[in-house]
């Protein structure tokens, strides 16, 4: 005989999977939650407005420059613990050498950032000729003459070297 007060049974037992865990009769979606990267910014907000954006942005900076230098001691097989125990001037070349090396690679971010201003530089002024062409007759020409001296500078010549072996 059908039991009439087995309502999970009766109506959603064949709806739901075999394997499924039934929760109850009260488990309702969560709809109204924040999504985990929203709730994050604002709490990345609060954190600017209490500290002020400066100070934000040092502690950023800060903790990069930590993160850099655990990254290259990790690389040299070292951890803090290991400079921890070992002479003063085995430690003291030893942070100059991560020093040099924090140096260079923000050297080499530098000059990414560089290349990539210079090269947008190039773009916003092949796009500024390219406007200022009379009713758009000269783009294709503006196009062409970019494309022509990009294939000029890929087609020259490499010098040979002089054979001084005698």
């Amino acid at each position: 005989m059908y039991d009439k007060t087995d309502s999970i049974g009766a109506y959603g037992g064949a709806a739901m999977p075999s394997g499924a865990p039934v929760t109850g009769t009260n488990s309702k979606p969560q709809l109204d939650q924040e999504p985990g990267w929203k709730s994050e910014f604002r709490r990345t907000l609060e954190e600017i407005k209490d500290k002020g954006f400066g100070a934000y942005a040092d502690e950023i900076h800060e903790r990069k420059m930590e993160e850099l230098r655990e990254k290259i001691l990790a690389s040299m097989g070292l951890s803090e613990s290991d400079l921890e125990h070992m002479s003063p001037e085995q430690r003291n070349q030893l942070e100059k050498m991560v020093a040099l090396e924090i140096q260079k690679r923000l050297a080499a971010e530098d000059a990414l950032d560089a290349n990539a201003d210079t090269s947008q530089a190039a773009v916003g002024n092949l796009a500024d000729q390219v406007r200022a062409a009379p009713n758009g007759l000269g783009t294709g020409v503006l196009l062409m003459q970019e494309l022509d001296q990009a294939e000029a500078q890929l087609m020259q010549p490499v010098p040979e070297k002089k054979d001084e072996t005698g």
